[in-house]
C-alpha cells in the first residue's frame, strides 16, 4: 500500500491503522513521513514479517541504505510519540476542510469532490489559474481547469485566508 496519505486516511476515517492496512487484506505498508511532517523517510512495514526477508539485501543492493540510518530513524520515534503523527494528519484534514469552505463560497469556483482529508479539488477559471501562478502560488492542475489545493501538517489559517482572497480576487479580475 502506498501510505502517503495513510496518516490523513486515518484522521479522516476515525479508525485505528490496523483497520484500513492488516485487516483489510494490505501485505506491505509504505509509510510516507514527509507529509507528516518529517524531513526524509518513509516506514516499510511488513504485516508478514517471510515477506521481508530479503528487504535489507534488496535495499543496500539498490543503493538505499543509509550509512548513518539511525539518524533517518530517530524523527519517526518522536513521531510516532503521543500520536504526533495523527495530531499533524488531522491538523491538515481541517484547514483542508476550512479552505474548500472558503473556495465553495466564491462564486466561479466550482468544487470538483467533497474534501475528504488535506486536498481540495476545485474548477477554476483558467485566466484565475495565471493569475494565482503570477503571484507566486504552486499547485498541480488537471486538463479542463481543476486545481488541486492541498494543506499539511503546517498550513495555517494565514495561508488558508490568503490564498481564498486570491483566488476570489483572480476570479473577479476577469
Amino acid at each position: 500500500m502506498d501510505g502517503a496519505r495513510f496518516a490523513n486516511a486515518v484522521a479522516t476515517l476515525g479508525c485505528t491503522p490496523a483497520d484500513i492496512s492488516w485487516r483489510a487484506g494490505v501485505d506491505v505498508l509504505c509509510f510516507g513521513g514527509t507529509k507528516m511532517g518529517l524531513p526524509v523517510g518513509e516506514a516499510i512495514i511488513f504485516f508478514d514479517r517471510k515477506r521481508g526477508e530479503e528487504f535489507a539485501y534488496r535495499c543496500k543492493q539498490a543503493g538505499q541504505l543509509a550509512s548513518k540510518m539511525r539518524f533517518l530513524s530517530a524523527p519517526w520515534l518522536a513521531m510516532l510519540d503521543a500520536d504526533t503523527w495523527l495530531r499533524h494528519a488531522a491538523h491538515a484534514n481541517a484547514k483542508a476542510k476550512q479552505l474548500a469552505q472558503r473556495i465553495a463560497a466564491i462564486p466561479g469556483a466550482k468544487m470538483l469532490l467533497p474534501c475528504e482529508a488535506n486536498g481540495v479539488f476545485v474548477n477554476l477559471p483558467e485566466s484565475a489559474i495565471e493569475r494565482l501562478r503570477a503571484q507566486g502560488w504552486i499547485f498541480y492542475t488537471f486538463i479542463g481547469g481543476g486545481a488541486r489545493f492541498m494543506c499539511s501538517w503546517a498550513t495555517s489559517a494565514a495561508a488558508i485566508d490568503a490564498l481564498a482572497d486570491d483566488i476570489e480576487q483572480s476570479i473577479n479580475a476577469a
